[in-house]
């Protein structure tokens, strides 16, 4: 029997740690939540037969005011389906939030909310982490003039900015985003400080329960505008920099994770991470310091001389001079490489007789 490669083995793995990861946490949510749930049930069926008893209603008199109940919660913020609520649900829609707290009930309207999300879902991600790779290039490029300023005033404290750095910024960052929101749903829509950040913790992992939704409140999507357009910012921005953090993570883990095949032609995570943040011209230089050689004399069919990163045994980036042929063909990604042709080699097989006519020509 063959023996499992690396990946496969990999994949399994993570696929067993997944599924177990599941069940734990199936088991710890049984643990907490099943008490409350039958007491909520029990409250239910008290809380129904005693209005079937006060006002004599059948069990279809019930069910449907249960309905009509349900039915006029999303209504009490005013009208959802106007402008300011319409743009709402379909901020919600593009970012996979899907709080849950209205839906289209016409035919044509479901048909397009399917339509807009098979094309707006692609189109939020790749914005998101668009914003977010900006995000950290700012950030990198912050913390190298940073440490420059650090080193005219004579402190040594910083001497590599390392991916580590911008993880810790950028959750610093996240960190600060969440707590703003925590203050403002805490505020204005009176939920309790710990509601108030549970609901951004929802929303920026984009599980949005609907259990907490914001803009609920008696006419708020009328009647705060400003408020409307300060939660859809702050949905945005929280998830850039959410976005921005997971690149982070992401990076690492698949630098970390690399196949060993491959490993040896991979870059380590500190190199991936701080590369894919020099090739903006604005950070090369802070980032690296590598000088750009003239190619200029390079006569053709010589190996040029080419540089990759590559950390040393302390972490720090230094430069490796790859002057094999075999290592520019790997490393140059265009075609302006091209080998030197072979050269004919000729034999002398006799004496020659008469030169005079091939004199005058410039062989020599």
């Amino acid at each position: 029997m063959n023996q499992i490669d690396g990946k496969s083995a990999r994949a399994l793995l993570l696929i067993l740690s997944t599924f177990t990861y599941l069940l734990f946490g199936a088991m710890i949510f049984d643990k907490l939540e099943s008490e409350d749930d039958n007491r909520v049930r029990d409250e239910i069926e008290r809380v129904t037969e005693r209005l079937k008893n006060k006002y004599n209603f059948s069990e279809r008199d019930m069910h449907l005011f249960e309905a009509i109940a349900i039915k006029s919660i999303p209504q009490q913020a005013g009208y959802q389906w106007q402008f300011a609520g319409a743009f709402y649900f379909a901020t919600v829609v593009i970012t996979t939030v899907g709080y849950g707290h209205s839906a289209p009930s016409t035919l044509a309207g479901k048909l397009f909310c399917m339509i807009f999300a098979l094309f707006g879902i692609p189109m939020g991600l790749v914005m998101f982490q668009s914003i977010g790779e900006r995000v950290n290039t700012f950030i990198a490029y912050s913390l190298h003039k940073f440490r420059d300023n650090l080193h005219q005033q004579g402190y040594t404290c910083l001497q590599e900015v390392t991916p580590t750095h911008l993880l810790m910024v950028s959750f610093t960052i996240g960190f600060l985003v969440i707590v703003s929101g925590t203050y403002m749903f805490h505020t204005i829509e009176k939920w309790s400080i710990f509601d108030a950040y549970y609901f951004c913790m929802i929303t920026f992992s984009t599980i949005g329960f609907g259990d907490l939704v914001p803009l609920q409140q008696t006419n708020a999507l009328q009647e705060k505008p400003l408020y409307v357009f300060a939660t859809i910012l702050f949905i945005l921005v929280g998830l850039a920099v959410f976005s921005a953090c997971v690149n982070l993570l992401v990076l690492g883990f698949m630098a970390s994770n690399a196949d060993e095949v491959t490993a040896a032609n991979r870059e380590p995570p500190s190199a991936i991470v701080l590369e894919r943040f020099a090739r903006n011209s604005l950070v090369e230089s802070q980032l690296f310091n590598i000088q750009k050689h003239s190619t200029v004399g390079v006569l053709p069919g010589r190996p040029r001389r080419m540089y990759s990163i590559v950390p040393n045994s302390a972490g720090d980036v230094h430069i490796r001079r790859q002057s094999t042929r075999r290592s520019i063909q790997d490393t140059v990604c265009c075609g302006c490489f091209k080998p030197r042709p072979p050269r004919h080699r000729f034999s002398l097989t006799r004496r020659p007789t008469n030169i005079s006519h091939l004199v005058d020509l410039e062989l020599y």
